[in-house]
């Protein structure tokens, strides 16, 4: 068979090459096809279309080749003279050099066609479609978030690879790691931050935000509404001193004295995500050289030896530059003044604030679940409003919902207290990591925790447009009084990231609200705003008495040691048989006042202890302290912030 025979091509194995090649051609076309139509790109598409499909063809072309290696070795041992073992190539010959044409033809084809899919496998391996969803699960939180944040028009790779092949080498060796962890469902849930090798900021975020653009100050304007019935409006507007690094534009100050530039901060932290902070020290543009420790939690000899120096980067404060879960009160105040949770239903925006830090399973029970809550206060307290304006709840939950599915993630055991936030210090200590006043210097000078040195003092006023000033005021921004020992509580201590901050003393302070003066307010017994002591005496209100208080021995008790403080009503038999130990029995087990009375003469505004109040709820902390600092606002109904 000499001609038709003689090709090496010419086996089963071969063959299956050649089938396995065009199927794997066909495949790539119809899936170019398909991912040039579409508008918006599928990961999946992508993958298959630039990575799968040319592998497919790929392997085709590998069988051909070994299959006509098969061919030739078989022939060699068969000693065959049916053809040559190798190919002949003779130009002169017409036929040969027909296929010779054709096979040049032919594998020019191909070369483009390896080289369109693999310029596209690359630039679809920078998409954010690849980085953000083709492990859906695995980074649906940092997907969903990003979307959300101020960098969702930025590439993943600009800030996590930045140009170069060094770095995009690295990030794929990097990133096979990660494939093979997620295939042997052995990856960390939540994912740990911070990532670990990441390319410096430097190299990466300067590309857009180089330290000589920073200068000046922002205007911030936060929309806030009260937890009242009607959600009162309400604005709080600062300054952010942002300052600048570049010596060039003048003397630096505000919050970017530290940039690298004219000035160099360094810290040794205890903990990987850099939070607990013992040592720092300041270099000055001039040369002066400062160093501040932890007084309170001071670093050991061990830990100095052995802690690596940071040289303070972007990063360091700016840690969540583009996945951003913002907290429930915020999301719902922006909500609200965006319009998509209507601000005119009756209490929505307390109820809205107390659904969202519920736990639930998923987001199907955290749908459902959400939409019962917000409907049953309605149902039991607003009628009306469920019945009448049912398109406006609706708008309402759904928008509860969103920010919900948009900041918590149960399969990666992610929510709005998993990630730490360094930028400012209301949700997280963020700035107070150093600027806690327990960071001082050899001659005793402390790491300022003046507010003004990064930003002018909030001022609360109506909700305005962006970008209109607000008025100037000399009133106390903070609904309650920051003095006492307010004044040195740190923000976080009520703004925790994930809860509903206090909306009254009872909040924080274990304190009856049944108790008989609780709505007289706190300031009827304390003289002084958010400190214990001093306090008014009893008989201040109470000077006139009979009964048991005028009896030798109790006259000359102070009033608590029967009348414990927020609670007042001497009830039951525990309090007087811990003195009449010798009538525990007596008339058991009533309760002694039923015979001993000791009702105040004359005092017609003694409570009986059954008012009806709603019961506050237990928050994480406890600040009620027996030390003669113990803080107390000025009123147990006083608003939160």
């Amino acid at each position: 068979m000499p001609g038709r025979g003689s090709s090496l091509y010419r086996n089963v194995v071969s063959y299956f090459g050649l089938l396995v090649l065009l199927f794997g051609a066909l495949l790539m076309l119809g899936s170019m096809i398909g991912e040039f139509a579409q508008i918006t790109h599928s990961p999946y598409m992508g993958i298959f279309t630039w990575m799968i499909f040319p592998s497919v063809i790929a392997f085709g072309i590998l069988i051909v080749l070994f299959g006509m290696r098969r061919e030739s070795l078989r022939r060699r041992r068969a000693q065959s003279t049916e053809a040559l073992p190798f190919p002949r190539l003779d130009l002169n010959d017409p036929k040969q050099r027909r296929w010779f044409a054709v096979s040049l033809v032919g594998g020019g084809i191909m070369a483009v066609l390896f080289a369109f899919a693999g310029y596209n496998a690359f630039l679809f391996t920078e998409s954010t479609v690849f980085c953000g969803e083709v492990c859906h699960t695995v980074m649906e939180p940092e997907d969903v978030a990003r979307k959300a944040g101020p960098h969702a028009r930025v590439r993943c790779v600009d800030c996590h690879v930045g140009e170069g092949v060094e770095w995009y080498v690295k990030s794929k060796l990097s990133g096979l790691h990660q494939v093979i962890a997620v295939i042997t469902d052995d990856y960390q849930r939540p994912i740990q931050t911070p990532i670990q090798n990441l390319r410096p900021a430097r190299e990466t975020c300067e590309q857009c935000h180089w330290p000589e653009k920073f200068y000046g100050a922002q205007l911030m304007q936060n929309p806030h509404f009260r937890y009242d019935e009607p959600n009162t409006p309400e604005q709080i507007s600062l300054l952010v001193k942002t300052g600048g690094g570049n010596p060039a534009q003048g003397q630096s100050a505000g919050i970017h004295w530290q940039m690298l530039l004219g000035n160099k901060i360094e810290f040794i932290a205890r903990d990987a995500k850099l939070t607990d902070i013992p040592w720092t020290r300041a270099t000055s543009a001039d040369g002066t050289v400062r160093e501040f420790v932890d007084t309170k939690h001071p670093m050991t000899a061990e830990e100095k030896a052995t802690l690596p120096i940071h040289a303070m980067d972007c990063i360091d404060c700016h840690n969540r530059p583009s996945h951003v879960y913002i907290p429930p009160e915020t999301a719902v105040d922006r909500g609200m003044a965006g319009g998509t949770i209507p601000k005119d239903l009756p209490w929505i925006k307390k109820v809205a604030v107390d659904t969202l830090v519920q736990p639930y399973a998923d987001k199907d029970a955290a749908k459902v679940g959400m939409r019962k809550a917000i409907e049953s206060f309605y149902q039991d307290k607003y009628p009306d409003v469920l019945k009448n304006r049912k398109g406006d709840l609706d708008l309402a939950i759904d928008s509860v919902t969103g920010i919900w599915t948009r900041s918590v993630f149960p399969a990666m055991k992610v929510d709005w207290k998993t990630y730490a936030s360094n930028i400012g210090h209301r949700n997280w200590p963020g700035c107070f990591r150093c600027h806690d006043g327990d960071h001082q210097s050899a001659d005793g000078t402390a790491i300022s925790t003046d507010c003004t040195i990064c930003h002018t003092l909030p001022v609360r006023g109506p909700l305005m447009a962006l970008g209109s000033l607000p008025p100037t005021s000399e009133q106390n921004w903070h609904p309650w009084d920051l003095s006492g020992r307010h004044k040195d509580l740190p923000c976080t201590q009520c703004h925790e990231a994930g809860y509903r901050p206090p909306t009254g003393c009872v909040d924080c302070h274990k304190i009856n609200t049944k108790a008989p003066m609780m709505k007289e307010g706190c300031d009827q017994c304390h003289q002084e705003v958010g400190r214990k002591q001093p306090q008014n005496a009893c008989t201040d209100c109470h000077d006139s008495l009979k009964g048991l208080h005028t009896a030798d021995a109790h006259s000359k008790q102070a009033c608590t040691t029967c009348h414990a403080p927020h609670a007042w009503a001497s009830e039951g038999r525990e309090t007087c048989v811990k003195c009449h130990k010798d009538q525990d029995t007596h008339n058991a087990p009533k309760a002694c006042a039923g015979c001993h009375g000791g009702k105040f003469r004359g005092d017609d505004k003694t409570n009986d202890g059954k008012d009806e109040d709603k019961d506050h709820d237990d928050r994480k902390g406890d600040h009620d302290k027996d030390d003669d600092e113990a803080a107390a606002p000025a009123a147990a109904s006083a608003p939160a912030t």
